[in-house]
Order: structure tokens, then C-alpha cells, then sequence
């Protein structure tokens, strides 16, 4: 592979990286701010509902959302990765028939 390839796909992971890592740090944060106000109507016995349940509801959807972030981090590395194997495949075929037409020119010689 390229230098050129090799930094790009080095890039790319690290970017992938950085956003998975980022899903989950904002997921925390947005956890810890759906529950305060949550705790203030419990107090104030306004909510009347079992908080257990509550926890794994909000965990649940908290999770598919971020879960589905992270799949399609996944899934565009993986698409980004396939674009760059096909580069270099391509510059291999390209290098190959240039070596196939200086040889071609070396015989007609």
C-alpha cells in the first residue's frame, strides 16, 4: 500500500476511534442529564413509577441510540477500508500494465 494510503487508512481509524469514543462519552452525559429531572419529580412525588424500571427503560433506549451510532461508525469504516483496498488494487493493475508495455516496448526494440 501507498504511504499516501497507509496515512489516509491511519486516519480513518483514528477517526473512528474518536467518534466511537465520543458516542459513549456523550451517551454518559446524556444519561446523567435525563436523570436529574427525573429525581426532582420523584421528590416532589409527582412520579410514581418504579424507578428500577425506569433506569432500564431509559438505559434501553439510551442505548439503541447510541448503539446505532456506533453500527454506522462501523459500517463506514468498513466501506472506507473496501474503498482503499480497491485504490490500491487499482494502482497494482495500473503499475502491471505499465510494466507489461515496457516490456512489449523493449521486445519491439
Amino acid at each position: 500500500m501507498s504511504k499516501t494510503l497507509t496515512r489516509l487508512e491511519a486516519l480513518k481509524d483514528l477517526v473512528q476511534q474518536a467518534i466511537d469514543k465520543g458516542a459513549t462519552s456523550v451517551e454518559q452525559i446524556h444519561k446523567t442529564i435525563a436523570e436529574l429531572p427525573f429525581a426532582v419529580l420523584e421528590k416532589q412525588g409527582v412520579l410514581d413509577v418504579d424507578s428500577d424500571k425506569r433506569d432500564e427503560l431509559w438505559d434501553k433506549s439510551f442505548g439503541q441510540v447510541y448503539d446505532a451510532i456506533r453500527r454506522v461508525n462501523q459500517e463506514v469504516g468498513e466501506l472506507a477500508t473496501q474503498a482503499f483496498e480497491t485504490i490500491e488494487d487499482q494502482m497494482i493493475i495500473q503499475k502491471n500494465i505499465a510494466e507489461a508495455d515496457e516490456a512489449q516496448e523493449t521486445e519491439k526494440k
